[in-house]
């Protein structure tokens, strides 16, 4: 199901963003820095009436996703970002009992299995879950939702949740679930994108190789620290660990942009809070 069509966006309006956000970041603590800016905004403006205009196609999450799976892994930038801290976190556990809740494509549940884990995976996409059996054909993949997992109660030691919970209305229902199959003394590590990044225009976008085509996306939703402290503690767990990855080159180098207006982008976003990683303990 399509959730929003035929929205344009005119690139120069974009840029102009861009600028903006680089200014405030800047302005009071290195004024001269940011004079350049000024005058990149002269030329968009100049430009801007015959700016390249870009569709923009919203879908729900799970026409989104099915939309995307076969593109997911890579190249992303959130992934390339996110995958060796978490990665990092899991091989300091025990081997046991895991569920890859909102498993995607597999990639967490892999590294579970080489790790040792007994795997349980599910996801609400069944294009997803497609490519994770093919991925790791041993797994146990179910077909459920994070607010009403297909999982016994105390029935695993380690949860890993990436990248999902910012399509998540409320994350109460999803921690109550996270605890509900959780043994005592188990791990929870989730992964999200930051509400700085979903603040200022983050969203889970998957065009192809240019943007002539337009952007296909699914809107990503504002969680901020506090509502996931609120959430976390309501259901007993405790927090370990909270990771605050920030924006790095690599991930400067994906934004659209980067490639006209390098140094702008690079004042805008560079080191802005790009990802939200907890370790829970139950």
């Amino acid at each position: 199901m399509i959730a929003v069509m035929d929205q344009t966006l005119r690139l120069g309006e974009y840029l102009l963003a861009i600028e903006g956000l680089a200014m405030i970041r800047h302005c009071l603590t290195e004024p001269a820095a940011v004079r350049p800016r000024v005058e990149e905004i002269r030329r968009i403006l100049d430009e801007l009436p015959g700016s390249v205009e870009i569709p923009l196609t919203e879908y729900d999450v799970p026409e989104g996703y099915s939309r995307w799976a076969r593109r997911y892994d890579g190249p992303n930038p959130a992934i390339a970002r996110e995958q060796p801290i978490v990665h990092a976190m899991l091989a300091e556990l025990p081997a046991g009992r895991a569920l890859d809740a909102a498993c995607g494509t597999g990639r967490h549940a892999a590294k579970l299995v080489e790790l040792g884990h007994q795997v349980v995976g599910v996801d609400a996409t069944p294009a997803m879950l497609a490519l994770a059996r093919q991925k790791v054909p041993g797994v146990d993949f179910r077909r459920g939702q994070l607010e009403r997992l297909p999982v016994q109660d105390a029935s695993v030691d380690l949860i890993t949740c990436a990248l999902a919970l910012t399509h998540v209305p409320d994350l109460g229902p999803v921690l109550r679930e996270f605890a509900r199959v959780l043994r005592p003394g188990g791990t929870v590590v989730i992964s999200d994108v930051h509400p700085m990044a979903t603040m200022t225009g983050a969203i889970a976008a998957f065009p192809g190789p240019d943007l002539a085509g337009g952007v296909p996306y699914v809107r990503s939703l504002v969680h901020q620290v506090g509502a996931y402290l609120t959430a976390i503690r309501a259901v007993g767990l405790s927090v370990r660990d909270c990771l605050e990855p920030p924006v790095d080159e690599s991930v400067l180098a994906a934004t659209p942009g980067y490639g006209v207006f390098p140094e702008a982008s690079r004042q805008a976003f560079l080191g802005m809070p790009y990802l939200l990683i907890w370790r829970l303990g139950g």
